[in-house]
């Protein structure tokens, strides 16, 4: 009579976990498996679907042939341990396409901040875009008194100086050549 005491909280439990697992089980035989993966729209959601299937069906398997006492459990352990190797792929590739889109938005903000950086003129940046070590040391501020007429004139009168000067050395090596070319 021991024995049947220390086996009732057992029994209890199983039953009510039995309870729990009814509405999961109505809820995935109220159509059948066709009829909900044509209601699925995404592929993604189909595998899901087609892998809570399996692992259902194999895990049920399992706790009935537990239950009768079976002996040889291998085809229903090598059925739960393929069926968990695809839902550990569905979650890798989850994972894969997760980390893929972070790294895209990662590299979409940095090219952002980057065009953001160029067309802001670099308001957004503590350092100057020219270094400072290329101030360092003594540099001579050149001022401008004149007025840009002024200058310009200058500028003018000085190139035509040059082109006279060019011109007449231009000329007397014309007459040496000239010259030499008639004393030949």
């Amino acid at each position: 009579m021991e024995d049947i005491e220390k086996i009732k909280p057992y029994v209890k439990s199983f039953s009510n976990a039995l309870d729990e697992l009814k509405p999961e089980i109505e809820k995935l035989t109220s159509k059948s498996l066709d009829e909900q993966l044509l209601l699925l729209s995404s592929e993604r959601a189909k595998l899901d679907l087609t892998n809570r299937y399996a692992y259902v069906l194999s895990s049920l398997m399992f706790a009935s042939t537990k239950v009768l006492g079976a002996k040889d459990m291998s085809p229903i352990l090598n059925e739960l341990k393929r069926v968990k190797s695809y839902m550990d792929k569905a979650k890798q590739y989850d994972d894969k396409i997760s980390r893929s889109n972070e790294k895209l938005h990662a590299e979409q903000e940095k090219a952002k901040n980057i065009i953001s950086n160029v067309l802001d003129g670099n308001k957004n940046q503590s350092e100057p875009s020219i270094s400072k070590s290329n101030f360092q040391g003594k540099h001579t501020k050149f001022e401008n008194d004149e007025s840009a007429a002024t200058v310009v004139t200058k500028i003018v009168s000085n190139t035509e100086q040059i082109k006279k000067s060019n011109g007449k050395k231009n000329g007397k090596s014309n007459r040496v050549s000239k010259k030499r070319g008639n004393g030949k």
